[in-house]
């Protein structure tokens, strides 16, 4: 499994690498911005995206729509949301099929349920 996960604060990154790694001992890239992100999706096959929404460069939001509506290899990869600025206005704005949202702080349980949910489906 090879999951990408993008987030701005290093620490948030060092957590989530460690945990899902501990859990599903895959396979993980990192991003801290969502324009590097975005190209590693056009070089890369995910199984599963965990992204931050504010960021620099380009939003978790800019960042789905790109993937969704760019050709890419990640265009129906599930995509789960991080943000600590969860509003129905941005699920509303993203309202792309597939993508889930979790407010911060991470609940890590929640996590899992909701990654294992899509990760073995394939």
């Amino acid at each position: 499994m090879k999951i990408l996960i993008v987030d701005d604060e290093g620490k948030i990154l060092d957590i989530l690498e460690e945990t899902l790694n501990s859990k599903y001992m895959c396979d993980i890239d990192r991003a801290d911005n969502g324009l590097d992100a975005f190209i590693l999706c056009q070089e890369n096959r995910y199984d599963f995206i965990i992204t931050d929404h504010k960021m620099p460069f380009m939003t978790g939001a800019a960042l789905i729509s790109g993937v969704r509506t760019r050709v890419n290899m990640n265009q129906k990869t599930p995509i789960l949301m991080l943000t600590g600025f969860l509003t129905d206005q941005l699920r509303e704005k993203v309202g792309i099929e597939n993508v889930e949202f979790m407010a911060k702080p991470i609940n890590f349980k929640d996590l899992y349920e909701i990654v294992s949910s899509y990760v073995y489906k394939y």
